[in-house]
């Protein structure tokens, strides 16, 4: 039987209609690559010291970034899921040493390993004194002492660090009004004090125990802080801070941890 020329024009109209049809049930590869592709990648390290000890409290963060991504545990440990793949930089901080910089390539949907090494700082932290209890004399008495000068500084105790969730030394600081966080390039950060529309930036001197410290504030993780003094201004500074007459125009003051005290 010869079919009509009007039905053979149907049958070969619904074909073409049913070609696109067939043609988009076939799976897409260069799509399904993409995906692969940003599937994410979780890291796996170890901070340690220049023998090979781990580091408890280090930070991993992504450089120029303040969200810290892992802290380290007891061994040096950290896990680190959820990482976009591709080349990555982190920056490794932990007081007491050198802040470093590393770089790792990772790869889509895979669990890799690293081992990240600080050297130690030559400058050791002032050593916190710790008298007996019968002792009347208390290790925080200078911090209590100039807080109960009232109108003069901002005092940041242990209670109202945990209250704010604060992760590193940063974090504390951020808690006090005129005080703006600068990014730098190797992914620490500048803390300068701010007075006022049109006032002079001051990049503020650090103290640890009123001891002048040559770091910063990125040295510190929140774990290590009992209570922090700050000085936005000439005017607030106590004299003992200031003994040389070198005329700072503000202060950070770091009280870490009592030592005789568990952790949080």
């Amino acid at each position: 039987m010869t079919i009509p020329r009007v039905v053979r024009a149907g049958y070969a109209a619904a074909f073409l209609l049913a070609a696109p049809m067939l043609h988009a049930q076939k799976p897409d590869s260069a799509r399904l690559d993409s995906a692969a592709s940003i599937r994410p990648t979780t890291l796996i390290g170890k901070v340690t010291d220049s023998t090979g000890v781990g580091l408890p409290g280090a930070e991993i963060t992504l450089l120029k970034s303040d969200r810290v991504h892992a802290i380290t545990g007891d061994s040096g440990d950290f896990r680190i899921n959820g990482l976009v793949p591709g080349t990555v930089t982190f920056a490794v901080r932990r007081i007491g040493f050198e802040a470093a910089t590393f770089t790792a390539v990772l790869k889509p949907g895979r669990i890799q390993r690293a081992r990240f090494n600080l050297t130690a700082t030559a400058q050791a932290l002032p050593t916190v004194a710790v008298s007996d209890t019968t002792d009347k004399t208390h290790w925080l008495d200078q911090f209590e002492r100039r807080r109960s000068n009232a109108g003069r500084g901002t005092f940041i105790t242990r209670d109202e660090i945990l209250k704010h969730g604060a992760r590193t030394g940063v974090d504390v600081i951020r808690m006090v009004a005129g005080v703006r966080i600068q990014p730098l390039r190797n992914g620490l950060s500048q803390v300068i004090m701010t007075r006022g529309a049109g006032a002079r930036n001051c990049i503020p001197q650090l103290f640890i125990h009123n001891m002048p410290y040559s770091g910063t504030m990125d040295d510190f993780i929140a774990e290590d802080i009992e209570a922090v003094e700050v000085y936005s201004g000439i005017s607030e500074i106590p004299p003992e801070l200031d003994k040389n007459g070198k005329g700072i125009c503000a202060a950070i003051v770091v009280w870490t941890r009592d030592p005789r005290k568990p952790p949080d």
